[in-house]
C-alpha cells in the first residue's frame, strides 16, 4: 500500500519534475511534470488536492477485493451483428419472489392537459399612419427651414448684376 505521506514528501521535494507521480505509478504525467517543471508549477500546486485521492485509487487498483472476486459479470448480448455490433449489458433477473415498486398512492395518474381554447380571429382594421413631424402649436419644435423670399418681394431690392437679394438697409439721415 502506498502512504500518502510519502507521496506529500515527494510531492515538496521533487514534485516539479514529477517524482511522486512516478512513486504512483503514474509515468505519462510524471514525464509531462518532468519536461514542463511541474506543468509550469501550475500542476505542482493542483496536486496538493489530488495527491489524497491518486493514493487512494492506486491503492484501491492493488488491494484484492474478496466481493469482486465472487460477483459475476453481467451478461452480454450483441445486437444486430450484421452492421457494427451494439453491445447491451443485461443485469441478472431478480430474486423469485420480488416485488417491483409501484407507483405512490398519494399522486393521482397524469391525464395529461385539456385542450387548448383558441381565441377568435381578430379584424383588421387599417388605421391612418401615425402624423409626421411636429404639430405647430409645440413651442419643442425645432425651426422651419429657412428659404429665403423671391426676389421680388417688397422689401428686398435685387441688384440686376450679381442676380443676389439683399435684405433691406436702414436709410441714414442725412
Amino acid at each position: 500500500m502506498k502512504s500518502v505521506c510519502v507521496a506529500y514528501v515527494w510531492w515538496f521535494f521533487l514534485g516539479v519534475f514529477g517524482a511522486h507521480r512516478f512513486y504512483l505509478n503514474r509515468p505519462c504525467t510524471g514525464v509531462l511534470f518532468l519536461f514542463t517543471f511541474g506543468v509550469f508549477g501550475i500542476g505542482w500546486l493542483i496536486d496538493i488536492c489530488m495527491i489524497p485521492g491518486m493514493v487512494e485509487d492506486w491503492n484501491f487498483k492493488h488491494t484484492a477485493h474478496p466481493a469482486s472476486a465472487t460477483a459475476q459479470p453481467p451478461s452480454v448480448m450483441i445486437v444486430n451483428s450484421n452492421t457494427s455490433p451494439v453491445v447491451h449489458a443485461q443485469s441478472p433477473p431478480p430474486p423469485p419472489g420480488y416485488q417491483y415498486p409501484t407507483q405512490p398512492q398519494g399522486y393521482p395518474p397524469h391525464q395529461g392537459y385539456p385542450p387548448q381554447q383558441g381565441y377568435p380571429p381578430q379584424p383588421y382594421v387599417a388605421s391612418p399612419p401615425p402624423p409626421q413631424g411636429y404639430p405647430i402649436d409645440n413651442p419643442q419644435a425645432p425651426p422651419a427651414a429657412y428659404y429665403p423670399p423671391p426676389a421680388n418681394a417688397p422689401g428686398y431690392p435685387v441688384d440686376q448684376n450679381a442676380q443676389t437679394m439683399y435684405p433691406p438697409q436702414p436709410t441714414k439721415p442725412m
